[in-house]
């Protein structure tokens, strides 16, 4: 076996602002889960962890036409049948234990490895702060799961380059149950992040082999086994609902406006960016910079490089990249960022900046998220007008209606779940618009007061005609009124005047 033994930076040398700056980033992440606002994606879990159905019902009628492997779900229907139904409430106690999962175990490679102390607390700095990971922690899916456990995956590859000896179970045992469960949970959580996942599994496992650490490589390889079995097992499974259910190329991932290569690029440079003092670390402590730290940027960046290589090339057959199921992008970044600031760890003037850097960073990526309010923008708007004029009648209807899809089984797979998120944020407010079709038409007379069109997942480029719109709805009798159109984040409320 062999190592570059690492002139040691003691971990007091990070001083006191990098511990105050990890707990403030941790306090932006819960506020993220509390205020940011409802989504489709919350929507989508709430639909698939309805516990009143029963646990068969729930795998055999909705689970297996989900476009993710069901671990999230059936954690999500646990929270439900604890009586939990509340979006941001549930994203907490979901998130709060992986969070916690990841400091624990950064804490044992810490401990573990005393020398690479820096790099484990700068990587959560940045991690954690990054715009890609504020944003997980406020949605009520798996996004954040598969950040943590991808970001334990990039731990546990610096602990292999860097590390001297091979697992011990006296020394290393809860490290590997721990790790392990990572890699697993990280292939098995989402299929995007699958690519991922197993590319820096099978990349963590071929540099052990190198280094002579036979008992890590093989608990890789095992949970290398276990997951890709899970996964291909799951599919197949999956698979019939999906042939059955997606009779339409497109889907609301076409229907972003960002291009694939646009994602791709946006995410690696506002990472980059997010912290550029860890990024200069590598040229002012570039004196510090040895063989274990060559070789883990080699292996991150060649890792990374397959990932975006292999993922391209999936959409360029079917649109696959979105923001979330590429989000481990954001981590290998951080990582890379992290090699370079370790090196200057020992400044306390400029540690002390990229702690605060971090913490500005995450405010600001809140401030941000939390400024477009999600579906809850329409739906305070809408309550601002049924306070001024009681009369307003309020009906609401999916985005697919104004695309060419909407009489496809994609497009109705997706309906109760509109009406899921239309009913509950309505009811937030005061109103309850029902879903209106051309299957089931609504004719209407006007009076004193507007009525109202609600429509979300309506992307910003797309160009509405209102009464195009109106009667792709199945609203009827209004087809001489004087239509306006409000713009939200997400979506668009037509306004017929009285």
């Amino acid at each position: 076996m062999t190592g570059v033994k690492n002139t040691r930076v003691g971990p007091r040398s990070l001083g006191r602002g990098a511990p105050i700056a990890l707990a403030i980033v941790c306090a932006v992440l819960v506020a993220s889960a509390l205020i940011t606002g409802p989504s489709l994606d919350d929507f989508w879990t709430l639909y698939l962890s309805d516990s009143t159905r029963g646990w068969p019902a729930l795998a055999g009628g909705r689970w297996v036409k989900d476009i993710h492997p069901p671990l999230f779900n059936g954690w999500a229907t646990l929270l439900s049948m604890a009586g939990i139904s509340s979006a941001p409430i549930a994203r907490l106690l979901s998130n709060l234990p992986a969070l916690l999962l990841l400091l624990y175990t950064a804490k044992l490679f810490r401990r573990r490895l005393p020398d690479e102390a820096p790099f484990y607390t700068i990587f959560l700095l940045l991690m954690l702060s990054a715009p890609a990971t504020i944003t997980a922690f406020g949605i009520y899916r798996g996004d954040f799961w598969q950040l943590a456990a991808f970001a334990i995956q990039m731990m546990l590859a610096r602990h292999i380059i860097f590390v001297q000896q091979d697992y011990r179970s006296s020394r290393d045992g809860i490290l590997l149950l721990i790790t392990m469960l990572a890699v697993i949970v990280s292939i098995t959580l989402d299929y995007g992040g699958a690519l991922f996942g197993g590319i820096v599994a099978m990349a963590t496992m071929l540099a052990a082999i190198a280094r002579g650490l036979r008992r890590w490589a093989r608990s890789l390889f095992i949970a290398l086994a276990i997951s890709v079995t899970a996964v291909v097992y799951v599919i197949s499974w999956q698979a019939p609902a999906w042939n059955e259910m997606f009779d339409l190329y497109q889907n609301w991932i076409e229907m972003g406006d960002a291009t694939a290569g646009g994602i791709l690029f946006g995410l690696v440079f506002s990472t980059l960016f997010h912290n550029p003092i860890a990024v200069a670390g590598g040229y002012l402590g570039r004196q510090k910079w040895n063989k274990s730290d060559s070789a883990f940027a080699a292996m991150t960046g060649a890792t990374l490089l397959a990932a975006l290589v292999a993922i391209s090339q999936i959409d360029a057959q079917r649109r696959l990249i979105t923001d979330s199921n590429t989000a481990d992008i954001a981590v290998m970044v951080t990582a890379l960022m992290a090699a370079a600031g370790a090196k200057i760890a020992n400044r306390r003037l400029w540690m002390n900046a990229l702690a605060a850097m971090a913490v500005l960073s995450g405010v600001i990526a809140l401030v941000v998220i939390n400024l477009h309010g999600g579906w809850q923008t329409a739906g305070k708007k809408i309550a601002r007008t049924i306070q001024d004029c009681p009369s307003t009648r309020v009906y609401a209807a999916s985005g697919w209606r104004l695309d060419d899809g909407a009489s496809s089984n994609a497009a109705r797979r997706e309906e109760p779940v509109f009406a899921l998120g239309y009913r509950r944020v309505g009811s937030a407010h005061g109103f309850n618009p029902p879903m209106v079709s051309t299957e089931k038409p609504v004719r209407l007379i006007r009076n004193q007061c507007p009525v109202l069109l609600w429509i979300e997942q309506v992307p910003a480029r797309k160009v509405v005609k209102p009464a195009m719109a109106v009667k792709a709805a199945g609203l009827q009798g209004l087809e001489a009124a004087r239509w306006s159109v409000v713009r939200t984040e997400t979506g668009l409320i037509l306004r017929a005047a009285p």
